[in-house]
């Protein structure tokens, strides 16, 4: 489930533009950039937080915590994670670079992720006057009709 919901949130950025770095925040907002950045610029406008990669398609499904020098690449999404909802040994960890998890503590990130881009992916987009000022951050909802069976 949780790879097919990446899938998922990947489909429903908007496409084409690969030079731009996208940062999905908690609350849905994806944050566009353009020019080249590393983590720590990002890190310090969003104190108490942390930047993860989606993790891989392979079987073992696990959070990869980026570290401040790491400069982040156009077309790639990251995530933008509280502090708060990262496990003590995780935090320990993001210090000394990227390690890999227990499988029990891997088991509970990935169900918190998964819950977290499901919140992102079914949420309602709300517009308002900031989010209009924000340019081109914006969560792409498809408009579909519905189709009736005879």
């Amino acid at each position: 489930m949780g790879n097919s919901l990446r899938c998922c949130l990947a489909c429903v950025l908007p496409c084409g533009a690969l030079d731009l770095i996208r940062i999905v925040h908690l609350n849905g907002y994806v944050e566009e950039i353009s020019h080249s950045v590393t983590a720590g610029e990002i890190l310090e406008a969003n104190p108490n937080h942390v930047l993860s990669k989606p993790s891989s398609q392979g079987v073992v499904r696990r959070i990869l915590i980026l570290s401040p020098e790491t400069e982040l690449k156009r077309g790639s999404i990251y995530f933008l994670i509280p502090t708060s909802s990262i496990p003590e040994k995780k935090k320990k960890s993001k210090t000394s670079g990227v390690k890999k998890p227990s499988k029990k503590s891997t088991k509970n990130h990935t169900e918190s992720t998964d819950r977290y881009l499901m919140e992102i992916v079914t949420e309602k987009k709300s517009s308002s006057r900031r989010d209009r000022r924000a340019g081109r951050a914006t969560v792409w909802r498809p408009h579909l009709e519905s189709i009736t069976e005879d």
